[in-house]
């Protein structure tokens, strides 16, 4: 009644894998949603390839272990300075999180829950019926499956 209320800063957890759809996702974010003093969690999941994660008879030396470790490492850390850069020059208040998972949807639901996102924010390949049924989708997975609200941004319209 005559004092101000101020809305509860806002976190919004980003999912950003360095793909189109996921810069998509940042973009349609930043340009619809986004308002000064927010909490923006850019999060990113990755992992060694599965070869190299399970037994399957065949065994990787540990030089491929290795220098896997480190190509992975590397392009996570491209991906987190590309990021923090473009959130830099929006003037959008950024910080970054990444998890080792073999499983995108899980781990999204998991980070989302863990940081108390307000609101997540994802991209989609925009799959057929078919090859959805296939291959899965992490965002029906995390829309499914998470205690947040949750925004698929679908891809732009064919030009």
């Amino acid at each position: 009644m005559g004092g101000q209320s101020s809305k509860p800063q806002q976190r919004v957890l980003i999912a950003v894998d360095g793909s189109s759809h996921s810069q998509n996702a940042f973009d349609w974010y930043r340009t619809n949603l986004a308002t000064p003093g927010e909490d923006v969690i850019l999060f990113h999941t990755g992992s060694l390839p599965n070869y190299l994660m399970a037994p399957t008879g065949i065994s990787a030396s540990d030089s491929d272990v290795q220098r896997a470790n480190e190509s992975l490492r590397k392009r996570v850390a491209q991906l987190e300075e590309s990021m923090m850069e473009q959130c830099k020059r929006h003037s959008m208040q950024c910080r970054w999180k990444y998890a080792d998972s073999l499983s995108p949807g899980p781990a999204v639901v998991d980070a989302s829950a863990e940081e108390k996102a307000d609101l997540v924010v994802m991209g989609t390949r925009g799959l057929g019926t078919i090859r959805r049924t296939i291959l899965g989708s992490v965002s029906e997975f995390v829309i499914s499956h998470s205690r947040r609200p949750v925004v698929v941004v679908p891809p732009p319209p064919q030009q």
